[in-house]
């Protein structure tokens, strides 16, 4: 098992190499979220739908490395093969990585919450990332509510991207009605989701993290607040959902 680094943030400048998009400050905050699971002992394997090259899953993947657990992508992978994806985290963690992690191409419409379950549990963190359009994104996004852990996050990528407005339609829809899981942080790009019985506790927690943080954007989140909680924390569906 991987020694844990002194910088927990060496990942995220590693990832950076790695093709695909993904803002420096996201990838610090993702990397928070996980290294807070993993102090907080919120065990189980992760799981990314839109694997890309592996930008964003090498996150999950370095904090897997630490805990022995596995993590799953599921992908067309018509953008970039098994085989890329594999070369890049090799070339960031070594051969030993091929332990932490399984792949595979599926279209995420054909795999089933069952399935899922005795495949890898119910995982801690859940990347939602693959097609972009609404059809596609609603179902991607009730398939992670179904299989997610009582404790664990899942990652809505591109809400609120102008490029992206299924995403953005997908979402509000999904919220729209109640569910077991709530929103509790937006991050550049990145919509966080929990389950309502940890929503404060996750809250608090991420607040923390961004005031603990050293990069400009943590600084900015400290100075607006200053002027009051609704610089920094806005209601949505009924939720108040930190502005990081």
């Amino acid at each position: 098992m991987q020694q844990p680094s002194t910088d927990r943030y060496d990942i995220c400048q590693k990832a950076d190499a790695i093709h695909g998009w993904l803002k420096m400050v996201t990838s610090r905050r993702t990397v928070d979220i996980l290294h807070w699971q993993e102090t907080q002992g919120y065990t189980g394997n992760l799981m990314e739908i839109g694997v890309m090259c592996g930008k964003y899953f090498s996150l999950m993947v370095d904090s897997a490395m630490r805990t022995g657990d596995t993590v799953l992508g599921i992908d067309t992978f018509q953008y970039a093969n098994e085989k890329r994806v594999v070369t890049e985290l090799t070339g960031v963690f070594g051969k030993a990585v091929t332990d932490r992690f399984k792949l595979w191409r599926r279209q995420s419409n054909t795999v089933s919450a069952t399935e899922l379950t005795h495949a890898i549990g119910r995982p801690r963190f859940i990347s939602v990332d693959g097609a972009h359009d609404f059809e596609n994104v609603y179902r991607d996004m009730e398939l992670a509510e179904q299989v997610v852990s009582h404790k664990g996050v899942i990652s809505a990528d591109d809400f609120l991207n102008p490029l992206t407005l299924g995403v953005n339609q997908a979402i509000n829809a999904f919220l729209s009605r109640p569910r077991a899981v709530v929103p509790v942080a937006f991050v550049a790009n990145k919509l966080f989701l929990v389950h309502r019985s940890v929503e404060e506790e996750y809250r608090g927690a991420v607040e923390e993290m961004i005031r603990n943080g050293k990069d400009a954007e943590a600084e900015a989140f400290k100075q607006r607040a200053t002027h009051g909680r609704h610089h920094i924390e806005q209601d949505f569906h009924g939720h108040k959902v930190l502005i990081g």
